[in-house]
């Protein structure tokens, strides 16, 4: 009986840990036509982020770290005469999120010796706050949209430090860029 227990524990404690580490890849959308491989340097388009900037300072500036550290790591050049001008949004949302199953387990044991496990599910609904960021890459020369990636999830920011932070920024700004420029040969 108790072996029976600790299998199915250990199966649900595996399926909550896989659900639970999921994340959502970033959105990637780009230009065909472009040349990616001619573009070197870039330069702040500061309009669709200001709102932003000026409402979150400290996380605006992680966000710009972020963004410039991993641009660097791709060859590019921060220049006044740029290729392409890039740009961010933030969007926070709140939203109701409903699950579809949810579990609950129980044990029990007789006086008769006999146990007994119940299993239960049902829907719940929880509101979540998510964060969206959006990257731009706009051609300085057609000032055309060229690239986008766009990232959505769950906002935890409230028990994180400076530095959780930024290493959370970095983290999914990195996923973002992970596979630019656009290897059109795939």
């Amino acid at each position: 009986m108790q072996t029976l227990l600790i299998k199915m524990l250990s199966l649900i404690s595996v399926a909550v840990l896989l659900f639970s580490c999921s994340s959502n890849p970033a959105l990637v959308d780009y230009d065909n036509s472009v040349d990616f491989s001619s573009l070197k340097t870039y330069q702040w388009d500061i309009e669709p982020s200001a709102d932003f900037s000026k409402s979150n300072p400290l996380v605006a500036k992680r966000i710009v770290s972020a963004i410039e550290k991993g641009l660097q790591k791709k060859g590019f050049l921060k220049a006044e005469a740029a290729d392409v001008k890039i740009s961010y949004q933030v969007v926070i949302e709140k939203r109701f999120s409903s699950t579809k199953l949810s579990t609950g387990m129980g044990m029990s044991v007789g006086g008769g010796g006999r146990g007994y496990i119940g299993l239960s599910s049902g829907n719940q609904a929880k509101k979540i706050t998510e964060g969206t960021l959006l990257i731009d890459m706009t051609s300085i020369t057609s000032n055309r949209l060229i690239w986008r990636s766009k990232k959505t999830q769950p906002l935890k920011e409230q028990d994180k430090s400076p530095e959780e932070s930024q290493e959370s920024i970095n983290q999914i700004v990195s996923d973002m860029l992970e596979n630019f420029p656009p290897n059109k040969d795939k």
